[in-house]
């Protein structure tokens, strides 16, 4: 992707945190990425397509971090400890959350957004698998909750710290990681 365009996604990704997928403007994003109108038509011609694929790109930036987070890493928790902290320590955190919720709500509006919003879950689903079932096998888990039903609540765990972020509720990054952490040492029964 050249550098203009992912400063564009970028701007867009800001906007739709800020003003909503359907009051955001490409006006918003040209002042954001600091371009003309002109300038952002020349990539995408309509704002619905900038904007669906702002969160297209969110999301795939998402999941790559997810996915090197713990790339080298053997054990089980030390893996989700990583990708709790690739979860949590991104910069620009309360942005990333609030487009996030914002794209939710849009997808409960929009169909052509719903497809996103499950691929990440999806991602997100399959990575957590992944983790507790290598520490189910190494039996550093000893889940106190059927294996889906504790995969299940850390997902739900992750969307309600993300909306209590995105709402500005006082949940930081830091005690965002500590529920993550501390719910899945309890809901896996992790060994010491």
């Amino acid at each position: 992707m050249d550098e203009q365009r992912e400063r564009i996604l970028r701007a867009a990704a800001e906007v739709l945190a800020e003003r909503g997928f359907d009051a955001g403007r490409l006006r918003d994003v040209a002042t954001t990425a600091g371009l003309s109108i002109g300038s952002l038509q020349h990539y995408f011609e309509t704002r619905d397509a900038l904007f669906r694929e702002a969160f297209a790109w969110s999301i795939d930036d998402l999941i790559r971090r997810w996915r090197t987070a713990a790339v080298e890493e053997t054990g089980a928790w030390r893996r989700f400890e990583l990708l709790v902290q690739a979860l949590t320590s991104d910069p620009h955190l309360a942005r990333r959350c609030a487009t996030w919720i914002e794209f939710c709500a849009s997808a409960s509006r929009r169909e052509e957004l719903r497809d996103g919003v499950r691929r990440v879950h999806a991602e997100w689903r399959t990575m957590l698998s992944e983790i507790v079932h290598e520490g189910l096998r190494s039996k550093e888990f000893t889940p106190v909750l059927p294996v889906d039903l504790a995969i299940g609540s850390l997902i739900v765990l992750v969307d309600g710290c993300e909306m209590a972020v995105a709402a500005g509720s006082g949940v930081t990054a830091e005690s965002y990681a500590e529920l993550m952490l501390g719910t899945a040492r309890a809901v896996l029964g992790v060994r010491d």
